[in-house]
């Protein structure tokens, strides 16, 4: 069974607004080592596995990611492009139903474009692990990480059972198959028990304590035929959605294509398939991570790569940081900032918009983005 890598990359990540807008989303954007954008940095991690990579993105963000993925030597139709945006969900039937009519035996990892991974090698691992485990039990498989801290705002996966590594199958096709699968024989895997949205505080504060729950990453891997059942089981409707749009998309008959997906729910892949399941399994791994999902994250991630003065303060940009501790200055707009005093603080500038928030208020920033929306500000977002 051959491996495909689909990195999602859609959205406009709205938390890291003035930077990411719809025009230029998150995964564009130079966030990744060395200044590459997240989704260069993505489709780097992912090469060495000898996965045949696609992209999914909405079609108004076709062209970027086209441009992106063949910097990469990706060629032009690995972007499998949604013509309106429908969530995770439809994206993603969309590109193992496409897939399966290329390669009806494939294997499908599904990877976020816009993620910060601390260390690749671990996190190749983990994908080959998911991806054998999808192999051997025939059912879908998602990836854990334990969690460091008790967060309310990620999603978590309860621990079943404990599978025998006996049981499981490795892929094939890298060239460094051999290390991958010693070193995806070490990741422990178990069935699921459920998932757990964004917990109260008090909660994750005992998943951390007693272990028995990981952080959802996101990354999930299955085989096309064990998807496509588990799809038509929970949403058939969907499923007889995305065999229609793809026949007329094979047809040449976008337009076609485009009616019909624009009828589908706009609804995630996690409530849509994996949280029905009953054949899911979940691999524990154990490499840094973060969705970036704030501000906050950015700080870190940064903090974590040594782009931190003594005092924890990332300056990125032409900024200034005198007498502060703790603060990030994302100075992109053409003119010096200059921050005197402050804590925990951050303050971007784009040119056109500046945002000042304090980091423990960075979740917030969507409100703000709400707001220049409802009042028809659209040159902003």
């Amino acid at each position: 069974m051959a491996l495909h890598a689909v990195v999602l990359a859609g959205g406009s990540g709205t938390r890291l607004w003035p930077l990411s807008r719809a025009a230029v989303p998150k995964h564009l954007l130079p966030l990744g080592p060395g200044g590459v954008s997240l989704l260069r940095a993505t489709i780097d991690r992912l090469l060495p596995l000898g996965a045949t990579v696609h992209i999914v993105t909405v079609a108004s963000q076709a062209a970027g990611c086209q441009e992106v993925a063949g910097g990469a030597g990706l060629p032009a139709d690995s972007v499998i492009a949604e013509p309106t945006a429908r969530g995770t969900g439809p994206a993603l039937g969309l590109a193992v139903r496409w897939i399966a009519r290329q390669d009806p035996d494939a294997v499908v990892c599904s990877i976020h474009a816009d993620h910060h991974i601390g260390d690749a090698e671990a996190y190749r691992a983990a994908i080959w692990a998911a991806a054998g485990w999808a192999c051997a039990t025939d059912g879908l498989v998602t990836v854990g990480l334990t969690p460091t801290y008790p967060s309310t705002g990620l999603g978590y996966v309860a621990l079943g059972r404990i599978r025998s590594s006996r049981d499981w199958i490795p892929p094939h096709g890298s060239e460094d198959q051999e290390a991958l699968s010693s070193a995806a024989e070490g990741l422990a895997a178990f069935t699921a028990a459920g998932f757990v949205e964004k917990p109260p505080l008090h909660q994750a504060q005992r998943y951390v304590a007693d272990h028995t729950h990981l952080w959802n990453t996101g990354l999930f891997a299955w085989t096309t035929t064990a998807f496509l059942r588990e799809l038509r089981a929970a949403a058939p409707e969907v499923d007889d959605g995305l065999a229609a749009v793809v026949e007329a998309r094979a047809a040449g008959d976008e337009e076609r294509a485009a009616e019909l997906y624009a009828a589908l729910p706009n609804v995630a892949v996690d409530p849509l398939v994996m949280e029905r399941t009953r054949r899911l399994t979940v691999v524990q791994a154990g490499f840094p991570w973060s969705d970036l999902g704030s501000w906050s994250d950015l700080h870190e991630a940064r903090r974590e790569g040594g782009d931190s003065d003594g005092d924890d303060n990332v300056v990125l940009g032409d900024g200034l940081v005198v007498q502060s501790q703790n603060c990030l200055v994302d100075a992109g707009g053409g003119r010096l900032v200059a921050v005197v005093g402050a804590q925990d603080l951050v303050v971007v500038d784009t040119g056109d918009a500046v945002l000042v928030v304090p980091a423990a208020k960075v979740q917030s920033v969507r409100a703000a983005v709400e707001r220049l929306r409802s009042e028809g500000r659209s040159e902003l977002l």
